[in-house]
Parts: C-alpha cells; sequence; structure tokens
C-alpha cells in the first residue's frame, strides 16, 4: 500500500477587487434602487486543514443609495474601509468550488451625496450619518483555479449590516437605516 503525502498547513496571501450593489435597508421604507460601486483590497489566508481555513481581509468598499422619480434622483455614496473575518471551506482539485462565511467590522471614511434636487426634504437627505462604524455578517460562494504557486478566485458575496447609519431610538424617524451590499470579485492569491 503506498502512503499519502500528510498535509502541511500552508499561507495565502492576495488582493482582490471588483463590483458591488448596495441600498440602505430603511424603515419606514423608501423606493430606492441599487447603487453601483466599486470594493477592492487585501486578504490573508491560513488553511489548517485540508478542506478548512480561517480568510481576513482589508478592503474599500462603496456602498450607499440611490432614490430616482422620473428625472430627478438622489444618491448617497458611502466609502468604508472593512475588515471581514470568515471561515473558508473548500474542495480540492484544479477548480474547487468554496464558502466563506462570518463577521465584518467597518469603518465610515468618507460620503458623497449627489443630486439634481433643488430642495432637499427628505428625513435621509438632510440626516447626518450617526455612526461612522458598521458591523454584520457576511457570506460569498464562488469558485478557485488552483495552480502551483497561485489560486485565482470569482467570489459572488452578500453583506448585511446589523448597525444603523442614522439614529434608531424611539423619537427619531428612522427604525432602521442598516447597509445591506452584493459584491462580485476577482482575486489572485499566492501560495506561501
Amino acid at each position: 500500500m503506498s502512503a499519502q503525502t500528510p498535509f502541511r498547513p500552508y499561507f495565502l496571501v492576495g488582493g482582490t477587487y471588483g463590483i458591488t450593489l448596495s441600498s440602505i435597508s430603511f424603515y419606514p421604507q423608501i423606493t430606492q434602487s441599487n447603487l453601483f460601486g466599486y470594493t477592492g483590497g487585501i486578504s490573508g489566508c491560513f488553511v489548517s486543514e485540508p478542506h478548512f481555513g480561517l480568510q481576513v481581509e482589508v478592503n474599500y468598499s462603496q456602498r450607499g443609495w440611490k432614490e430616482q422619480t422620473g428625472q430627478n434622483f438622489y444618491q448617497r455614496q458611502l466609502n468604508y474601509v472593512e475588515m471581514p473575518i470568515m471561515t473558508h471551506f473548500f474542495t480540492n482539485g484544479k477548480v474547487g468550488w468554496f464558502l466563506n462565511l462570518g463577521p465584518k467590522i467597518g469603518y465610515l471614511l468618507s460620503e458623497k451625496p449627489i443630486t439634481n434636487l433643488t430642495t432637499l426634504t427628505n428625513p435621509e437627505y438632510t440626516s447626518a450619518i450617526s455612526s461612522r462604524f458598521d458591523y454584520g455578517i457576511c457570506a460569498g460562494s464562488g469558485f478557485e483555479l488552483h495552480t502551483r504557486l497561485l489560486n485565482f478566485i470569482l467570489e459572488g458575496r452578500y453583506s448585511y449590516g446589523l448597525s444603523d447609519i442614522f439614529p434608531d431610538r424611539t423619537k427619531d424617524y428612522f427604525g432602521s437605516s442598516s447597509n445591506q451590499v452584493i459584491s462580485v470579485t476577482f482575486g489572485i492569491m499566492f501560495h506561501l
């Protein structure tokens, strides 16, 4: 009988770049469409078992929301730095499937409203962001192309915010206002 090669833990380090489609989960609800943006960052993954690892990322992410009625529109782009910490489950082979799942934290770096409205009266237009800190959960899945030195990654991910950007006390207008983000990214990871 031939002996199997024992598994040896290893590190992967690389980067990702992609697009985001985001909205805000407002209550009371507001009719809106997804805001297009970009995301990118660096990531590291420690693979400790044959099908399991821990992945940590630091990303720049554009989020926000967009409202449009006829020719009139309002959008607010929110620029975050975020750090997801996720479990990484994967299959082996030349092309493998993976699942990432875990919490994330973020911090609002800047915001940029764009509108053609002359008068801003709605509460979401005039309210200032009350919390720059963001936290939530994220889940992503995709495919990896494995080579001897590199992994090429294509991932779709959904991030669900658990914090609110506007005040949510009983006397405030909004009961909730959390980030919701769908992203599609391409990445390259180097074996160390």
